[in-house]
């Protein structure tokens, strides 16, 4: 079966809502994953057997085996919109799971019509608005709706070419393959269970051949993409965008202690740490974190040309996870952020870093975290994730050099 665990024990959503229409159709919804499915009276008999056979737990292979002639596809549908549900996934899962966007990057997808969709190597949004491991200031939770506000799509979904100064370039009939699932629902649990939403939305984007673009959100969120990444990539890299280098000691799980899982784990091969400028005490774990995997490029050797050069060094036969905390940025542009730091990346220089990874490797995801709400009319910190998310949706899209001959102004 397809996208589902047939040797996993299965359930029936408690609590489904049922509306009857009279002519023997109905709809069933599930209000804690916000998706629905209308039933005809064809397949009504059919639903009715899927439910009651899921009245206790079972896995969906017994089922398939008591319940013969039901199809295959009618099952899966099912489990796919949440009527189904694994039990072990219930404790997470009862109190909600995807909202959809309000303003979607892209087209708007379902979880339930995500297998249907999926073509390898799109790219697929998904914000997660908690703040609830961030140790300074609050206001992450407002990251993802800021950022897609932000998000150009005359730019990137538009008609005819596509001009970019900055970088002397003409995109002819740019349109980045991206959609938007929307954000993991934050509510009504522990941040376990949010981080275990989030999990279950990227193990099935890996699987698909999907890649994740996620919003933060506290930084903490990049643990639990990194945590499925690291399950299912057999070697990847890490390329780390912020004033801290998050190796706190701790074993419990803030935005700053998100890599010591990718520190210790053998599938992570290389890890680029680009913009560090904080001055801390040194621990004892973190005497032992500058491994042979792990290079540090602070801020003031980032403004010399070392990131560009540490970057141009990355092998380029394994793929690379980009994690971009906003703090990394000179906190003059990007001010709204929960532990600012004095100095930081220009934004051209930020830029011109993230570009090169677009272009130059194959991104099996991307993240932009600690983007909180506005301080005053215009968001600074919304706006610098916003053109740098854009950078890595052109980073595939072919384009020619701007020179005089070939590009002149009417």
């Amino acid at each position: 079966m397809d996208g589902v665990r047939a040797d996993a024990e299965h359930v029936a959503w408690p609590g489904l809502l049922r509306a009857d229409r009279g002519d023997g159709s109905f709809s069933l919804h599930n209000p804690g994953h916000g998706t629905s499915i209308d039933v005809e009276e064809q397949s009504a008999e059919l639903v009715e057997l899927i439910l009651e056979g899921f009245a206790e737990p079972r896995t969906l292979a017994d089922f398939c085996v008591a319940y013969e002639d039901v199809p295959e596809g009618l099952l899966v549908l099912m489990v796919r919109s949440g009527l189904v549900v694994e039990v072990s996934e219930l404790a997470f899962l009862e109190h909600g799971f995807l909202r959809p966007p309000s303003m979607p990057i892209g087209v708007a997808w379902s979880w339930s019509e995500l297998p249907e969709l999926a073509v390898p190597g799109v790219w697929v949004v998904l914000g997660v608005p908690v703040d609830a491991h961030a140790l300074g200031m609050g206001g992450a939770r407002q990251g993802p709706s800021e950022i897609r506000r932000l998000v150009s799509g005359a730019l990137l979904f538009g008609e005819g070419d596509v001009v970019d100064w900055e970088f002397g370039r003409r995109y002819p009939e740019l349109r980045p393959a991206v959609a938007d699932l929307g954000d993991v629902d934050p509510e009504g649990s522990r941040m376990d269970h949010v981080g275990s939403r989030l999990q279950k939305v990227v193990r099935e984007l890996l699987v698909l051949g999907l890649k994740p673009l996620v919003l933060g959100g506290d930084h903490s969120i990049t643990h639990y993409v990194l945590h499925e990444a690291i399950a299912s990539v057999p070697r990847f890299g890490i390329i780390h965008f912020d004033a801290h280098p998050d190796l706190l000691p701790s074993r419990t799980l803030s935005h700053a202690n998100v890599f010591r899982e990718a520190i210790e784990s053998p599938r992570v091969e290389h890890i680029v740490q680009i913009g560090l400028r904080v001055v801390e005490r040194m621990t004892p774990y973190a005497s032992r974190a500058p491994c042979e995997k792990r290079t540090v490029v602070s801020a003031r050797e980032a403004a010399r040309g070392r990131a560009r050069e540490v970057l141009e060094g990355l092998p380029r036969d394994l793929p690379y996870y980009l994690s971009f905390d906003i703090d990394c940025i000179d906190g003059a542009l990007a001010r709204e952020t929960g532990t600012p730091a004095l100095g930081g990346l220009s934004f051209e220089l930020a830029s011109e870093l993230v570009d090169y990874a677009a272009r130059t490797f194959d991104l099996l995801g991307v993240d932009f975290v600690e983007v909180s709400g506005p301080q005053a009319a215009v968001n600074g910190a919304a706006s610098v994730a916003a053109a740098l998310l854009q950078r890595c949706l052109m980073g595939e899209s072919s384009f020619e050099t701007l020179t005089s001959d070939v590009y002149v102004l009417p």
